[in-house]
């Protein structure tokens, strides 16, 4: 039997895509059950969209280009089968970049969600998010137009088929030096990697809450670091690849890193949006209540730093609702809220009050405390 590797190059395509996609399924169970689905959700979807048709083409592609084989144990290929195969590595192009720059935009937009209103995060949100589309567009584009004529990236086994009298073939076309634009393409997303992934760090370690909440959310936050090194490894793997040194290109599986690549990018950028669902897993773990981190704060000011909180990471509705459900206070004592009139509810206040109920009027907070805007139904 000959020896070949196609068949663990086809299970790693598939199991990447499968893991993904169970991530994406508990990030929007978590959503369901936090009620606050948003732009970043359907970023994710559009990426896991964009990762079945990337999984699609590859698998194709690994099939039709006898990928795992050897050299010396592929049959020789008709032109028509050169070009068909060309076709889907062209396809798997055009998915890459894209799918690449949603996912990076889904993390961009969770970020924008938690409403931090220190003006370097803002800035630092706002410049990457257009990096980003930057990035997108740029490299797309490039894909697209790398051969003039576009098909002859696919096409050039069947177009250059003459040889003049010296018997060189005769080319149809020019394309761009593919080694030098996937190393620049590779460089460029670990650069974006690297300029995104500090701020939730920076963002999460200025909250007021217990230090082991506090070291897990900045853990599952940071969890795109895994992202940016097989970034690193998508960069060494394919210098390798097309490395003059490399003898047996067909045997080399590498072009399964740009599944697991994008993958990694989908679990990575779904973690932080799973509060919810951690919240009613390990709900112990991650309450983020601790009296010692707030004995300089008054009973109010915690419950607006414990409020905060579980509203940024998908808990908001539902803690809201019970707390507001169960009671309100009054200048008397404890009044049902269901006997407020629904004018002074939405104006937070209680009948015969003179201040709010929530959020108590003229109250400060401290300059590092992450600020929700709009309510839990913006989360």
């Amino acid at each position: 039997m000959v020896e070949n590797r196609q068949n663990d190059a086809l299970a790693i395509v598939v199991v990447f895509a499968v893991v993904a996609t169970l991530f994406v399924g508990a990030r929007t169970l978590s959503r369901f059950l936090g009620r606050n689905f948003g732009w970043d959700d359907w970023l994710i979807h559009a990426s896991l969209l964009l990762l079945f048709g990337e999984t699609l083409t590859t698998y194709k592609y690994i099939l039709l280009s006898h990928t795992g084989y050897h050299g010396r144990d592929i049959p020789k290929q008709t032109v028509e089968q050169k070009v068909e195969a060309g076709k889907w590595s062209f396809a798997v192009q055009l998915f890459y970049h894209p799918l690449m720059g949603a996912i990076r935009a889904s993390i961009i937009m969770f970020l924008f969600r938690i409403k931090d209103r220190r003006l370097p995060i803002r800035i630092a949100l706002h410049v990457v998010f257009w990096i980003n589309i930057g990035y997108m567009v740029s490299t797309t584009i490039v894909n697209i137009f790398q051969c003039t004529p576009v098909r002859y990236a696919f096409s050039r086994a069947q177009m250059d088929q003459e040889v003049d009298a010296d018997g060189n073939i005769i080319t149809h076309g020019h394309c761009i030096d593919s080694l030098a634009f996937i190393l620049a393409s590779c460089s460029l997303s670990i650069f974006m990697d690297l300029i995104i992934m500090p701020i939730p760090t920076a963002m999460v370690w200025g909250l007021h809450m217990q230090r082991k909440t506090k070291v897990a959310v900045v853990i599952i936050m940071s969890m795109g670091w895994i992202a940016t090194a097989v970034s690193i490894g998508r960069f060494i793997v394919y210098y390798y690849r097309f490395s003059p040194s490399q003898k047996d290109k067909s045997y080399d599986i590498g072009v399964v890193i740009s599944i697991a690549e994008p993958a990694v990018g989908i679990i990575a950028a779904c973690a932080p949006a799973m509060k919810c669902l951690f919240k009613h897993l390990m709900p112990r773990y991650f309450d983020s209540a601790d009296g010692n981190s707030y004995n300089t704060q008054s009973p109010t000011q915690k419950s607006i730093r414990h409020h905060s909180f579980n509203i940024q990471f998908g808990m908001g509705k539902d803690i809201e609702a019970q707390r507001m459900d169960n009671f309100t206070e009054t200048r008397d004592g404890m009044t049902p809220l269901k006997s407020i009139d629904s004018r002074d509810q939405m104006d937070g206040m209680a009948p015969n009050m003179k201040e709010p109920i929530w959020p108590p009027r003229g109250m400060m907070t401290g300059h590092n405390e992450t600020h929700i805007e709009g309510g839990p139904k913006n989360i």
